[in-house]
């Protein structure tokens, strides 16, 4: 890429948007349903929901820029399918500690290169 070139242009940035917007609304029903299951009120999940959309743009603004290349931050499907069915019977309180205690050993893998590791052995 020329130094003298925008770092995105006008096609890069709508299709990053695009790929975003797809990716965001395709899960947004399940995770809806899922905030749900753990008993939050409609206002704490249209909450979430804000932060999480913000979170991923700002993640992936950021990784895009640093890396230049497109890196797009998302949630898994799958796996907020399997909490929206597990979530029954839990507070709000023990459901937001499972999401807190999950990202800390995905951290901790990340940071320690266990994770790394393990699929090297494998």
């Amino acid at each position: 890429m020329r130094t003298d070139q925008a770092p995105f242009t006008l096609p890069m940035l709508v299709s990053g948007f695009v790929a975003v917007l797809v990716g965001y609304s395709s899960s947004g029903a399940i995770i809806y349903q899922m905030f749900q299951a753990a008993g939050a009120t409609p206002a704490q999940i249209g909450g979430w929901l804000s932060v999480l959309g913000l979170a991923q743009g700002i993640v992936s603004l950021g990784l895009s820029l640093r890396y230049r290349m497109p890196v797009l931050a998302a949630w898994s499907t799958p796996g907020a399918a399997l909490l929206a069915t597990s979530f029954h019977g839990v507070t709000l309180n023990e459901a937001v500690g499972v999401f807190v205690f999950a990202n800390l050993l995905i951290v901790f893998c990340g940071v320690t290169g266990l994770f790394a590791r393990l699929m090297n052995h494998i």
